[in-house]
């Protein structure tokens, strides 16, 4: 209260308001980083491996087969993922293309993707476990292409 009284009574108002707002946004950024520390804790996943083929190879404008391999750290195939793929050039201004992939064999997922455009590509493949968690892996199809 004294505080409060010799902000009043020496810069009235505003210092406080200033110094409250101050604190405030300290406070919430201090809550923002502690969240998003303990999520990233809360959203740790297996060690899992992902490989991948693309045919054809070289790869060429159209449709392209891309064949996952997903395995645990131990080397034992990752089953009943469902696998969505999209597609980006690595340059701006192209709309993503997306498929999906389905496992065709214990860890192993086929899907076929249409790359619309020579040029370096690259892939993000959204995985998601069978207990709903979820990971991301990205690898490049570069030098595609005209047929």
């Amino acid at each position: 209260m004294q505080l409060l009284a010799a902000a009043r009574t020496n810069t009235g108002n505003r210092c406080l308001i200033r110094v409250l707002k101050t604190k405030s946004v300290i406070a919430l950024c201090v809550c923002f980083a502690v969240a998003q520390a303990c999520r990233h804790q809360d959203a740790l996943v297996p060690d899992l491996t992902v490989t991948h083929e693309v045919a054809p190879d070289p790869p060429r404008v159209g449709l392209s087969a891309i064949k996952l391999k997903v395995a645990d750290a131990s080397g034992k195939p990752a089953t009943g993922i469902r696998i969505k793929l999209e597609g980006n050039m690595s340059h701006a201004g192209m709309s993503p293309v997306f498929a999906t992939a389905n496992e065709t064999e214990p860890g192993q997922y086929s899907s076929r993707m249409d790359l619309s455009m020579a040029g370096d590509w690259y892939v993000v493949v959204h995985l998601i476990l069978p207990d709903g968690r979820e990971l991301d892996h990205q690898f490049e199809i570069k030098g595609v292409s005209q047929p």
